[in-house]
């Protein structure tokens, strides 16, 4: 399957339950984007570690219940939310030491190379499904998804680009034009990372038939 098709079934999964996705993941959104507005007032460009620190506190949660909902959906079933944030929770110290870990060194590419950034996203695409479904270690995730995105890297790095590269120049042009009216500052950025969960939708889409092959 081409990034294209898994980028079609990923848009028409998030349109079609649109309305579930903003009850699950747009109040932790809303709160991770007022926490950022906090540290920019605060810390202004020199925020940028404080910055990744909100992002570790909040994204694994309502990406912890994406997951553990696009799993449910897969199989027919449709959990209460209130369940799914329960156990993103019980997940949230390992999500969150991993997802500190990808993100630095998500970093450390980008500062050395643009290039590096990209293949550590890459590498560690799988990491995610296999922390939250399968129970494993970050490192032990980590380590799992560098070898199970073999073979999957000219899928996974248009599916990256083209859903992840517009929202990134979206937030930086919010930012740019809104930073005088804070609320809607916060409600355009907390929208614009409800449009990146569509990243994590191809990518697990990406993952459930890698899974079935192997």
């Amino acid at each position: 399957m081409t990034p294209f098709n898994i980028l079609r079934d990923a848009l028409y999964f998030f349109s079609r339950h649109l309305v579930s996705l903003l009850i699950l993941c747009l109040p932790w959104l809303v709160i991770e984007s007022v926490a950022r507005w906090q540290v920019v007032q605060h810390f202004g460009t020199e925020g940028g570690l404080w910055e990744l620190l909100v992002g570790v506190m909040f994204y694994p949660i309502y990406t912890g219940s994406l997951i553990l909902f696009l799993n449910a959906r897969s199989h027919g079933h449709m959990p209460p939310i209130t369940e799914l944030w329960g156990h993103a929770l019980r997940l949230w110290p390992r999500f969150a030491i991993m997802a500190g870990l990808v993100a630095s060194l998500v970093v450390l590419g980008f500062s050395l190379m643009i290039v590096p950034g990209f293949l550590v996203m890459v590498k560690f695409a799988f990491a995610e499904p296999m922390l939250v479904l399968r129970g494993m270690a970050p490192l032990e995730a980590m380590s799992a998804s560098f070898q199970k995105t073999r073979g999957h890297f000219l899928t996974l790095l248009p599916l990256i680009l083209i859903t992840l590269l517009p929202a990134w120049l979206l937030d930086a042009w919010i930012s740019s034009q809104f930073s005088d009216t804070p609320a809607l500052q916060i409600i355009l950025q907390s929208l614009s990372g409800l449009l990146q969960l569509i990243s994590s939708i191809a990518i697990f889409r990406l993952f459930m038939m890698a899974d079935r092959s192997s």
